[in-house]
């Protein structure tokens, strides 16, 4: 697959921000949220259209892009280090146009295979940081098809606001700007940023991508379906899907390592209306704390019911600390203190480390631009070790977006239980 770039333009909201909303702080989540870029890309089938249409169908999303950015008003600015601030000053979103040399259908195929391919569908390479909030690719398929990558500074943005924004688009487009749903820009006067330690940061790996490989594993709704009917603890599709993987995970390491070590789960889990501080619902940011699962070895090998209640307990135990805590410095002393914890099981070396994120339950799918919903959504290869999960396009399966270095991913794709309950790449989509 070859990605020729057409064109590279910055575009500006269609009217100009307000002075009043010109410097907007980050929340002290914000604050530790890493320099990297969010993205997916969005695929939509050819509908037939003549070369004329396709121009209009081009133009209509470059205006509905720039009447969006005046209600998304930051994401037309650029990030400002020093202050931790958005300098709201309506310089534009990057936009980029450009053209695959590849059927639709043989790129959607050949993606699950290779998920490096994908990283050529959006503007920004994940760690490539830079001062821009947002950016979009464009990409016109030779059969007409479409595929739109979105890349979102995660300085201002969680999977809720990447996806409550590409809706907004998807909405701007096909029915107008009054039907979009608006997000709120003022969540620092909730969580106002602090004075911070280094090690208070979220972990920002080094980039490692050239040596990794990913690969898509798709787990059906009656293979999840026989998976949970396998456990006692009645876990939720994500839950048992997240809990199989790791154990996997484990066994991959026990087989490089010799033995079975101990290993620490990282995943976030969303606090919005899970606390006692008044957070508006539709606030845009950083509303996350990661969350540490440790499985202690003692040379034995995992059980995955084991794993399951370990993952179970510690959202659970954190769902019920999030309930009690009524002061933002309370609740922001505790995402730090698991940051400095994640940084110190780095630094000993002495258990692996499985980094996942689940994005089970968002409505991507209902991102219609006015040609239907998406065919499929893909996440990207990332540069580092790391599981990415998403609904599948009928929203009773998963797809798990695995990267993991060759030798490891070859033990991954071996494991029994990848094998029972998954397939891999190359499926019908």
């Amino acid at each position: 697959m070859e990605v020729r770039i057409h064109s590279r333009k910055l575009i500006k909201p269609s009217n100009p921000t307000p002075h009043h909303l010109r410097t907007m702080k980050l929340t002290c989540f914000d604050q530790i949220a890493p320099k990297s870029y969010g993205s997916f890309v969005y695929f939509y089938p050819s509908h037939r259209h003549t070369i004329s249409g396709e121009d209009e169908r081009l133009k209509q999303l470059e205006r509905s892009l720039s009447e969006l950015l005046t209600l998304f008003y930051p994401l037309a600015g650029r990030f400002h280090e020093d202050d931790n601030s958005i300098d709201c000053n309506d310089q534009g979103a990057e936009l980029v146009e450009a053209e695959v040399n590849s059927h639709f259908h043989v790129v959607l195929r050949d993606a699950g295979a290779d998920g490096n391919l994908i990283n050529q569908l959006v503007p920004f390479d994940e760690l490539a940081w830079t001062s821009v909030m947002l950016g979009v690719q464009v990409n016109k398929f030779n059969c007409g098809g479409l595929a739109v990558g979105v890349s979102l500074s995660h300085k201002l943005a969680d999977g809720f606001t990447m996806f409550s924004f590409t809706n907004g688009w998807a909405n701007s487009c096909n029915f107008g700007l009054n039907s979009v749903k608006r997000l709120s820009f003022d969540a620092a006067s909730v969580l106002p940023p602090r004075v911070l330690n280094p090690l208070y940061g979220v972990p920002l790996p080094d980039d490692h991508s050239n040596k990794l490989i990913t690969k898509r594993f798709v787990f059906s709704g009656p293979a999840i379906t026989n998976l949970k009917s396998k456990t006692k603890n009645s876990p939720s599709r994500a839950r048992g899907v997240m809990a199989l993987i790791w154990k996997a995970r484990i066994c991959v390491a026990q087989a490089k390592q010799g033995k079975f070590r101990d290993s620490v789960l990282i995943f976030p889990l969303n606090f919005r209306g899970k606390t006692a501080i008044h957070i508006p619902e539709n606030a845009a940011g950083n509303f996350f704390k990661n969350l540490t699962v440790r499985f202690t070895a003692k040379g034995k090998k995992p059980e995955l019911d084991e794993l399951v209640g370990l993952v179970q307990d510690a959202m659970k135990n954190a769902t019920e600390n999030f309930a009690k805590t009524e002061a933002a410095e309370e609740l922001f002393s505790s995402a730090t203190d698991c940051s400095k914890e994640i940084h110190e099981e780095i630094v000993r070396g002495t258990a692996n480390i499985c980094v996942c994120s689940s994005c089970c339950g968002f409505p991507y799918y209902e991102a219609d631009f006015g040609w239907g919903r998406p065919k499929w959504i893909a996440s990207v290869h990332k540069p580092t070790d790391f599981v990415m999960m998403m609904d599948d396009s009928c929203g009773r399966g998963i797809e798990a977006w695995v990267t993991l270095e060759p030798d490891d991913m070859f033990r991954f794709r071996q494991d029994p239980d990848i094998i029972a309950f998954s397939s891999v790449a190359r499926s019908e989509l």
